[in-house]
């Protein structure tokens, strides 16, 4: 009986003894402790090669803006930089020339639409894909039967730019006055914007009683704004959207042999037909009742300018005119000077290298008044007048009807009771101007 009863203390006691229950507990556990290892590990491994794919996508689509005209290039430099980022022998190849993507960036969306027009924008997507043959090893999770993983990264980046085009671009980087209103000059141009490179203090001058109305008045500089002058919106000096020349890479034609020389109409009722050519010691118009009509094409002045006082001169209707104004032989030159009472009447083309452009100054060229308009003198100008080391002014009681005038030249003056009204039917060929700063991401 003693026996039984020591049996069954005994039994109880084995019952309550939990010796070695916590071997078994980890047993159990070791599967779950090497999934949570594979987790933080490999987890931790995919973040760190996911933000290495973004910065490289950024500079890669950042790269890429710096040559929006030229797709080719496009793609090579936003590869470049992919790679400067993470290394082929390392990585493989993380960006295929396919997945660099042009086209429109629409801030009021803020969407990317491929191919979209205007072009001002890249997106890239750079991967770490089995397909590319560089998918992410994984460790702990390969106890697991899961080996690798694909990681990819998008960047979009636009250049940065104003929704305004500019009518007037002072493109002088130093001097006083670069932009300068005097006397009582009616700038009305609501739909597009004054644009002053210089970073003098008083870069964009306004003296007298002139008013200006623009879509937007950005100074590089300081102004200087008399009291009773009115300029709406007031300027924004230290701007730093101020575009870039757009016609900078404009190619000057060549100059040939002189197809007319010295060519000038005097007296009163004369009418005269011009032939698109190379026109030596330049055209000179004066007395009251002349006409001058230019057929459509491009017309170079080498020497002597073009001067008329008085009379009509205009082109023909036909498909609009080019201009350009140099010095064969690097000598100084006249330059396009309008005063009287004339009436110019003149369209620029709307196709082919010069399309927009109405009258291009050369920039390697000394002149001496380089594009004058003054005294009484009525213009009808459609396009740009171009004269990146030159000065444009207008004077006297001279007045602006055309719609779709644009000036961009060294410096601008403008004064008397000058109008110039803003481009606000231009056709699909007038000239963008555009401000153009870094470019952002779009992410």
């Amino acid at each position: 009986m003693l026996k039984f009863n020591k049996m069954i203390r005994n039994l109880f006691r084995l019952h309550r003894d939990q010796s070695g229950a916590v071997l078994i507990v980890f047993a159990l556990s070791i599967p779950l402790i090497f999934g949570a290892a594979a987790i933080s590990v490999d987890i931790g491994q995919l973040m760190y090669i996911e933000a290495e794919l973004q910065s490289a996508a950024d500079a890669a689509a950042l790269a890429g803006t710096d040559a929006l005209d030229d797709e080719d290039e496009v793609k090579s430099l936003a590869v470049t930089y992919a790679e400067l980022n993470m290394p082929v022998s390392q990585n493989g190849n993380v960006l295929d020339p396919d997945d660099v993507i042009m086209g429109n960036w629409d801030e009021s969306t803020s969407s990317f639409t491929e191919a979209g027009s205007p072009s001002n924008a890249v997106q890239v997507t750079v991967r770490r894909a089995t397909e590319n043959g560089n998918a992410v090893p994984l460790y702990f999770a390969q106890l697991l039967g899961i080996e690798s993983r694909d990681v990819e990264a998008t960047a979009t980046a636009s250049t940065s730019t104003s929704s305004s085009n500019f009518c007037l671009l002072a493109l002088d980087s130093n001097d006083s006055g670069a932009l300068t209103l005097n006397g009582t000059p009616d700038l009305s141009m609501p739909d597009c914007g004054v644009a002053v490179a210089s970073s003098d203090d008083s870069a964009f001058i306004v003296n007298g009683t002139g008013d200006l109305e623009a879509s937007v008045v950005c100074v590089a500089g300081g102004s200087s704004v008399g009291n009773n002058a009115s300029v709406s919106p007031s300027p924004t000096d230290d701007c730093s959207d101020i575009p870039d020349d757009p016609l900078e890479d404009l190619e000057e034609p060549e100059v040939g042999a002189c197809d007319e020389t010295n060519f000038s109409v005097t007296g009163s009722g004369n009418n005269v037909t011009l032939s698109p050519g190379v026109y030596c010691g330049g055209i000179s118009v004066t007395g009251n009742g002349n006409t001058v009509t230019l057929e459509s094409g491009e017309y170079i002045i080498d020497g002597g300018g073009i001067s008329i006082n008085g009379g009509t001169f205009q082109d023909d209707g036909a498909g609009g005119v080019f201009i350009y104004n140099t010095s064969s032989d690097g000598s100084d030159f006249d330059g396009i000077t309008f005063t009287g009472n004339g009436t110019i009447e003149l369209e620029a083309q709307t196709s082919g290298t010069y399309a927009g452009v109405l009258f291009f100054i050369d920039p390697d060229a000394d002149s001496g008044t380089d594009f004058s308009i003054g005294g009484t003198s009525t213009t009808a100008l459609s396009g740009a007048i171009y004269a990146p080391e030159h000065e444009v002014s207008y004077s006297g009681t001279s007045s602006q009807s055309s719609s779709c005038l644009q000036i961009i030249a060294d410096t601008i003056v403008l004064s008397g009771t000058s109008e110039v009204i803003d481009p606000d039917d231009c056709d699909s060929s007038a000239v963008t101007i555009t401000p153009e700063g870094p470019p952002k991401l779009r992410n």
